[in-house]
């Protein structure tokens, strides 16, 4: 209640242009305009979460394709640089089924297989058996057990460490395991709504400032709404660098710690959409620092001798952000999300200088 108070007190010192006549709103009254605009925030996000529901295999596609291609780059640096990591997938499935299949089936398959994933399927169940002997005795084993045809291969694989272990008829990797009745319909709920929330936040921060400020002038009017249409687009470019150039990498990161413990990576699909969807919303959510600053500067209330002599505390601030928020704890990983943030910061100083360089008017 006391917070509810303070935020009508605000709101109401932040009334622009009162008419003489107007009276103070009450707290009942400010109570239910707080109360038509959440409603009018849980439509907004309804209606996204029902447009994502539908759209909910495609963007589980979309959020899948970062973590394959992490495993895809990781099992192909375990290979002979002339072998393909998906003719290397497709080899290891087949050798997982070959002696469950009966022959004519399974040459008639063949028939329709590259040569060299049939090859691969003889040597995979060989290099397999020979994990078994001691690493010292592994070498000598293969090329006695391997044709002569196939020994060199046999033996270039065997010394890159290729990936032996078995995989599903589907998947590169366990991202699909759903061990309740409903996790699957869950999930896809789950994902409706981070992908909701996402599509419809400038609209719900359109939304909360309407409220906040409800008597704004009417140019700055016209900025708030320049401000929400930039801050999409910032929202979406931050949510795409995150996608294409912060994912992949701490991905990698956690993929290549848990392989260095001795621990398989099997991720749970709901795991990794959690980890993948709160990634993007920081990452978009961290690009909307111009829509914060820039209304700052055209209001005056930030200037551009202030902005230019705090560069450095803003400097400290995204390094010190980017140590909370950021997902994985390498350097690399928060470097890639401060630098960003104070790339936007320098952007935001730029902009205050040339307002600052404009002539001043007092605008009614």
């Amino acid at each position: 209640m006391f917070f509810l108070k303070q935020i009508f007190r605000a709101r109401e010192h932040l009334q622009r242009s009162p008419r003489q006549d107007e009276k103070e709103m009450t707290f009942l009254e400010h109570l239910e305009e707080l109360r038509h605009t959440i409603i009018r925030m849980l439509l907004t996000l309804a209606v996204a979460m029902a447009l994502c529901f539908f759209l909910a295999p495609h963007i589980m596609q979309l959020l899948r394709h970062p973590a394959e291609q992490v495993w895809l780059r990781h099992e192909g640096e375990r290979l002979p640089a002339h072998i393909d990591p998906q003719e290397w997938l497709q080899a290891k499935q087949w050798a997982d089924l070959k002696a469950a299949t009966p022959q004519q089936a399974a040459q008639s398959l063949e028939a329709h297989l590259s040569p060299r994933v049939v090859e691969l399927s003889g040597i995979i169940p060989l290099l397999r058996a020979a994990r078994l002997l001691p690493q010292k005795n592994q070498a000598t084993w293969l090329e006695a057990a391997t044709p002569a045809a196939q020994r060199d291969l046999a033996l270039q694989l065997w010394q890159s460490g290729a990936e032996l272990r078995a995989v599903s008829s589907r998947d590169t990797m366990k991202l699909m395991g759903a061990f309740r009745p409903g996790e699957a319909f869950m999930l896809s709920l789950q994902l409706s709504f981070y992908a909701g929330l996402i599509v419809s936040f400038p609209v719900l921060v359109l939304l909360v400032l309407h409220f906040i400020i409800p008597g704004l002038r009417e140019h700055e009017r016209r900025l708030l709404y320049k401000c929400v249409v930039w801050g999409f687009l910032l929202f979406i470019a931050g949510c795409a660098f995150a996608y294409w150039g912060v994912l992949p990498r701490v991905l990698s990161f956690f993929y290549e710690y848990s392989e260095g413990m001795g621990i398989e990576n099997d991720w749970r699909i709901g795991y990794y959409l959690n980890f993948s969807v709160k990634l993007l919303f920081v990452f978009g959510v961290i690009f909307e620092l111009p829509v914060i600053v820039v209304p700052l500067i055209k209001t005056r209330i930030l200037r551009y001798q202030r902005m230019k002599h705090t560069r450095g505390y803003a400097l400290i601030a995204c390094f010190a952000a980017a140590l909370v928020l950021a997902p994985a704890p390498d350097p690399a990983t928060m470097i890639l999300m401060a630098l960003p943030m104070y790339a936007l910061y320098e952007l935001c100083i730029l902009f205050a200088w040339a307002e600052h360089r404009k002539p001043h008017s007092d605008e009614s």
